[in-house]
């Protein structure tokens, strides 16, 4: 969620009113609007605030309401006036949700919301029922947005920021990628943050960068865009490619777009209102769709590492290697008996006990081999992969870089594994 960092207690928050807060004006340094024209995608959804009011068929001007004991105090203080939406926190906006998020303000606005929804405090009731709201959610595309930010200081942040909606029950094990998460204190940056919240859909770590920026962000507009595909994500300042995460979330995401106070960027300063404004936010859809890959990667729960023969040692390894390395890619092939076989993308070789070493390896198999043969267990959301000749499962308990087999229990993170598309 818009929350930062790698405590586990995260969130954030909105106040709604809107009030008179002109646009900003232009400065000569501002980044053009390219317009919603983009080669080789088509615009999916376009958001250029115009008008006077939100275009409440699209926007929910609230922050995940249902978490809040007084919804009141969710609702967003913003305006929309010269093509520019300008989100705000007065002196006056009370903290949304004092039980559960302390001091937390917020000023905020979301495509979608429903009952549960991102979770951010174990501890958190869902308070009262939300009728769910889709305004707009997406899987896959590229995203952008041009935004001046605020230059009030203090602790506090201005954030865009996308959240599955797989999980709809209490645990709301839904990632998150934070597109922007731009900290007051530090307006020279551009604060990228991803993580997984516990779903097998995504990286199992907080990843993230407060990347340099040019120019002044925090008086001029400057355009942040990500694009998004079944296998990474790829961030752009400027039309600059600024920062890659090699793996992607498979699932639809809602956007929330708010500005925040505290939420582990520090402690707040009197400097009111604290406001940004934001011009456009688009979302393109490639020409031609995203396809599902033939290939995938197998990726460990407990260690966020893949399967690969990189080194071609004759066992397969566990570690950190690109996605993109035909080494980490196998194609799975379903035999006469309906067991499962895996075809390395690389060599053509297959996953394989045939030495019967302890280890993993691979190599060529002929048609009647069980110790090529492999079915899928799903535990928790993962998949547990089972050998046919020794009834063993693929793990790395040994925690020695390469794939091991045998009796590890189903609960262990070890032998649970995500298998996500290639490219």
């Amino acid at each position: 969620m818009k929350r930062f960092l790698g405590s586990l207690v995260l969130g954030v928050t909105a106040l709604l009113l809107a009030g008179t807060v002109a646009a900003p004006a232009a400065v000569a340094a501002d980044i053009p609007d390219p317009g919603p024209i983009k080669a080789g995608y088509t615009l999916d959804f376009n958001e250029d605030f115009t008008g006077s009011s939100l275009d409440t068929n699209k926007w929910l001007p609230y922050y995940l309401p249902h978490w809040a004991a007084n919804r009141a105090n969710s609702a967003a203080r913003y305006t929309v006036a010269n093509g520019v939406l300008t989100e705000r926190i007065d002196a006056d906006t009370p903290a949304w949700n004092p039980a559960y998020d302390t001091t937390v303000k917020v000023s905020s606005i979301q495509t979608y919301d429903a009952n549960w929804w991102h979770r951010f405090n174990a501890d958190m009731p869902n308070d009262h029922n939300e009728p769910t709201f889709n305004g707009y959610t997406t899987k896959y595309g590229y995203i952008e947005m041009r935004a001046k930010l605020s230059n009030t200081g203090g602790g506090g942040h201005q954030a865009l920021w996308l959240v599955g909606t797989d999980d709809k029950t209490s645990a709301s094990a839904n990632p998150e990628i934070d597109m922007l998460e731009t900290f007051f204190s530090k307006p020279d940056t551009w604060r990228i943050a991803a993580y997984n919240w516990g779903s097998p859909d995504f990286i199992p770590y907080w990843d993230s960068c407060e990347c340099q920026t040019t120019g002044s962000p925090t008086s001029e507009f400057h355009i942040y865009g990500m694009d998004w595909s079944p296998t990474e994500l790829k961030f752009y300042y400027d039309g600059q490619l600024v920062r890659t995460i090699a793996d992607a979330p498979n699932q639809p995401m809602g956007l929330i777009l708010g500005i925040y106070t505290d939420a582990g960027s520090g402690v707040h300063n009197d400097v009111w209102p604290k406001s940004w404004a934001v011009d456009y936010l688009r979302v393109f859809k490639k020409d031609g769709g995203y396809p599902a890959a033939d290939y995938e990667v197998i990726k460990n729960r407990q260690t966020g590492e893949l399967l690969h023969i990189e080194d071609k040692t004759g066992n397969v390894q566990s570690g950190v290697v690109p996605a993109t390395y035909w080494s980490a890619q196998w194609k799975e092939e379903v035999t006469a008996g309906g067991y499962t076989r895996f075809k390395n993308r690389w060599t053509g070789d297959y996953l394989t006990l045939e030495g019967a070493t302890g280890n993993v390896q691979y190599g060529t198999v002929t048609a009647g081999q069980w110790a090529a043969d492999w079915t899928k267990e799903i535990v928790d959301g993962y998949t547990r992969i089972k050998n046919r000749n020794t009834g063993g499962y693929i793990n790395t308990e040994a925690a020695n870089g390469i794939a091991h087999y045998g009796t590890v229990p189903a609960g262990y993170w070890t032998s649970q594994w995500t298998l996500q598309p290639a490219s």
